[in-house]
């Protein structure tokens, strides 16, 4: 039985542990994971820290303006101005809450320069001493969170670093299993994105212990303190033993090793690859602050330093915050888009990014990978590319100007002509400006077409399935292989609501098995051809077919010899969106927010399918075969989100883009692009 496909979903459960990723609002279902746990949270304790925090697992009192963590045993985000005392039943439940004070922003803006008391982002570890197990996490409704726990230790990071939060903020319930008398539970190691975008740190000690005490507040807080050092100190040892001994071996290896006359330097920075921390970013200094949660230093320069995104050489909560409001074309914004993919793909900033380095900061594989532009250097540019598609890549009518009038029966016979590939935004040789065409003039970059007028991603003889076997006839293969259609799996049907029609939108479910249906058959997935490893499949979002309606109104209006309803009604053009009557119980306003609401679904299933199938997480891409999306989000540019206006529409179906269009997406296509050269 072939593996059902694998979409990022935002909840997780395990038997032995379990993790969640995201909003409640968001819940895309439950999928079970197999990985072991990784060691706990790395923040690290020196000899003044370990003072600090046996003081505050003596005393309840916050340090300064910190913000404190806290369990409330009222859950009304009062804390106890003592160690809350729990009765010591079999189940008992903990309200965290996180708190840095009641004053707002008076100057600057939350998570910029604010000097209030906001919480952009936030991340910690409770971790358990004696008789008493986590047995799960339930993060507060509609909380940003990503979380992992086992029975000692619960790790968590979330915030909104757009705006910032006030608290108290109830974070979630911690269920406890309590097994005897002597036990705590207390906060490990945390930090928090101030208002200001600077890290501090979560103060907290122990937050629960049992009644009756069995053992004093402080001998629960020496045993938290030893487990805290048993789990930290041997790995920052072994981490300062490696990198010594990595010293040790730079240094002596010039005595023993003579350096090859001509040595390799990418960069030219005066450093030979062999030896170069980034080998294809500049950095004679050799600059290494650290990798993921900071120091010691991980042998990867800062300069490419993936998911870096502040150019601080390490990777921890600023930069999940940084990527936050970067997505949501807010500042602080990347410093370099050179270093903000962790998972591959798409070179420059994208969701996925953001909640893989959210899970690699609790612990969640597969971590921070060092994938981006600045760490592997520019991706080259493919010798024979090819596209999948549908009416749009053929250039349907694009160079019709009119359907009325006059010459409405000459203009007529241009529409009625159908496909211009000429024109095509792909490859198109007369349009000037086609996707080819941004390679250079004398690239050498041969293409091919296998796209179909009234294709879909789904459904009919020109599915997305089976135009990925005319894919892989071709001779020789494509390097890169471009796919655009959505837009007839949306036309093609008759309404949106499933009870009112027998062909209703297609689901998201239906959507993603008929992509999938198609990138098996590419990355060689239960199919005995495929296209090379080295390959690269681009996924181009569905376009916003709810708004060409509104386009084509726009364009008869401006022109005489233009009548777009007269030709949408005679020749049923996409009449789930361009009919104005109720259709099988439906008006058109019903139909277009349907549709409005769908297709960023589709183009979500897209980025996550991709990301699936790129890093292998599904399991049906051993080859490594490169599987990228230009789709982003809502306020990204990509194809999924270019809103076409009467200046891109043909004049002769009014809803296919005329030469200007056909540009437009050549343009938007390119952005993304994860085969694109170097600028020059």
């Amino acid at each position: 039985m072939a593996a059902a496909p694998f979409i990022r979903t935002e909840f997780f459960s395990l038997t032995n542990f379990s993790f969640n990723r995201g909003l409640a609002s968001g819940y895309a279902g439950s999928v079970p994971v197999q990985c072991s746990l990784p060691s706990p949270l790395s923040l690290r304790f020196s000899a003044a820290r370990i003072f600090v925090v046996s003081i505050l697992l003596s005393s309840s009192a916050a340090a300064g303006a910190a913000p404190a963590l806290f369990h409330s045993p009222g859950d009304d985000g009062v804390e106890s101005l003592t160690t809350p005392v729990l009765p010591g039943s079999p189940a008992e439940i903990l309200y965290l809450y996180l708190d840095a004070g009641p004053a707002s922003s008076a100057g600057g803006t939350p998570c910029v320069d604010g000097d209030g008391d906001e919480v952009c982002a936030w991340e910690f570890e409770l971790l358990t001493s004696g008789a008493v197990a986590i047995q799960g996490f339930t993060p507060d409704p509609g909380r940003d969170v990503v979380w992992k726990a086992d029975s000692a230790s619960l790790r968590a990071t979330g915030g909104d670093a757009r705006s910032g939060e006030m608290g108290p903020l109830r974070l979630g319930e911690v269920d406890l299993n309590v097994m005897g008398t002597d036990w705590s539970v207390g906060v490990g190691a945390g930090s928090a994105v101030d208002a200001g975008f600077m890290l501090v740190e979560i103060s907290g000690g122990v937050i629960a212990v049992p009644e009756p005490e069995r053992l004093p507040l402080w001998l629960a807080g020496v045993g938290m303190l030893w487990l805290l050092l048993r789990r930290h100190s041997p790995r920052i040892l072994s981490a300062r033993l490696i990198a010594a001994a990595l010293w040790v071996v730079l240094l002596v290896s010039p005595i023993f090793m003579a350096a090859p006359a001509m040595a390799q330097d990418a960069d030219l920075d005066g450093i030979p690859d062999l030896s170069d921390n980034c080998v294809y970013v500049p950095n004679a200094g050799q600059e290494d602050a650290g990798g993921l949660h900071g120091p010691p230093a991980d042998g990867i320069g800062d300069a490419c330093q993936c998911g870096d995104l502040n150019s601080d050489g390490q990777v921890d909560l600023l930069d999940a915050a940084t990527y936050q409001r970067d997505l949501a074309g807010l500042l602080p914004e990347a410093d370099d888009p050179d270093r903000c993919s962790v998972i591959g793909g798409r070179l420059d900033c994208e969701p996925n990014d953001e909640w893989t380095l959210r899970e690699a900061l609790v612990g969640i594989e597969p971590g921070v990978s060092q994938v981006c532009e600045a760490a592997v250097g520019t991706p080259t540019a493919p010798s024979r590319m090819a596209a999948a598609g549908d009416s749009i890549t053929q250039a349907f009518a694009a160079n019709c100007t009119c359907n009325a009038g006059l010459l409405g029966l000459f203009c007529l016979l241009c529409t009625a002509g159908g496909d211009q590939p000429q024109h095509s935004w792909f490859d198109g040789g007369s349009l000037g400006g086609s996707f080819r065409d941004q390679y250079g003039t004398g690239s050498g970059i041969s293409s091919a077409r296998v796209s179909v007028s009234g294709a879909e991603m789904l459904g009919g003889a020109d599915s997305f399935a089976s135009q990925a076997d005319d894919l892989l006839a071709l001779i020789p293969l494509p390097e890169l292989v471009v796919v655009e259609l959505g837009g007839n799996d949306v036309c093609n049907r008759d309404c949106v609501d499933p009870s009112h029609c027998a062909d209703p939108l297609y689901t998201e479910a239906e959507w993603i098995q008929a992509v999938a249906a198609g990138l098996d058959k590419l990355v060689g997935f239960n199919h005995p051809t495929s296209l090379s490893s080295g390959a690269t499949i681009y996924l181009l979002g569905v376009p916003r077919v709810q708004e060409l309606r509104a386009a084509g109104v726009a364009l008869q209006e401006s022109s005489g010899s233009i009548n777009c309803d007269s030709f949408w009604d005679t020749f049923n053009v996409c009449e789930i969106a361009t009919l104005d009557v109720t259709v099988n119980g439906e008006n058109l306003s019903t139909r277009l927010a349907a549709i409005e609401a769908r297709i960023p679904e589709y183009n979500a299933a897209l980025r996550d399918l991709a990301l699936a199938y790129s890093t292998n997480e599904n399991g049906r891409n051993p080859l490594g075969i490169e599987v990228v999306s230009d789709y982003v989000n809502e306020s990204t540019p990509s194809t999924g989100t270019t809103s076409f206006g009467a200046g891109e529409l043909n004049g002769g179906d009014c809803f296919h883009p005329n030469l200007q269009g056909q540009r437009l997406i050549a343009t938007e296509a390119w952005i993304g692009n994860p085969r694109k050269p170097a600028a020059p």
